[in-house]
């Protein structure tokens, strides 16, 4: 990175904080990361979704938050719309920006059960239906809804599926990244008092927990 690349980050950085401050009232020290539709009370809800706190696209900048001011990071099914090195970038400044002891709670998509599901033909699973009648996961076939976890689930605001972790890969970014402590918890299992209202899909998902 040159100095003027550094200046410009840098910058950006200050100004995305300052314009956060400007909202006074709320003095959060949660982040809802990605937050799509699903808005977390007492945490600021980050994403491109218009109804978000604040909104940022993490594909051209890190998080508008000084060092060590965040105690828990969430991020619920949303690291594999990055690349696997744009998802080590965002974790290393979750680290960041959690304070000495902070949490960050990750989930995602799970190769391993979804491989799993596919090789044992689960109809069950892939071809379940939605209310409305409509299938829950697109394609005509097991392999188009398999290929579907990789490439497919394009969001409004035109992202897409980008790199598809177990458990065993998404560890190794954090471990990567520093945290002392990284380990797989179980749906609703966590040091988040608050965790009844983060969790959802159990059924596709892995759920990661590492400390600071």
């Amino acid at each position: 990175m040159t100095i003027k690349d550094t200046i410009r980050l840098l910058y950006h950085r200050h100004l995305k904080a300052w314009s956060i401050r400007r909202k006074g009232y709320r003095r959060y020290d949660k982040v809802n990361l990605c937050s799509g539709s699903i808005l977390l009370s007492g945490y600021w809800n980050i994403d491109l979704f218009p109804g978000a706190d604040f909104m940022a696209d993490l594909e051209k900048s890190l998080l508008p938050f000084p060092d060590n001011s965040m105690s828990v990071v969430v991020c619920i099914s949303s690291i594999n719309y990055f690349s696997r090195e744009r998802g080590s970038a965002i974790i290393k400044d979750v680290r960041r920006i959690l304070k000495p002891g902070g949490i960050a709670r990750f989930a995602s998509q799970d190769l391993q059960l979804i491989a799993r599901k596919y090789l044992e033909r689960d109809r069950d699973f892939f071809f379940e239906k939605l209310p409305d009648g409509q299938d829950r996961y697109p394609g005509a076939t097991f392999g188009d809804k398999f290929n579907a976890w990789f490439y497919g689930y394009q969001t409004s605001q035109g992202k897409h599926c980008r790199y598809f972790y177990d458990y065993e890969s998404l560890e190794v970014l954090f471990r990567e990244a520093g945290f002392k402590v990284v380990e797989q918890r179980v749906y609703m299992d966590s040091r988040l008092p608050d965790i009844e209202k983060i969790d959802n899909r159990p059924e596709q998902m892995f759920f990661l927990e590492a400390v600071k």
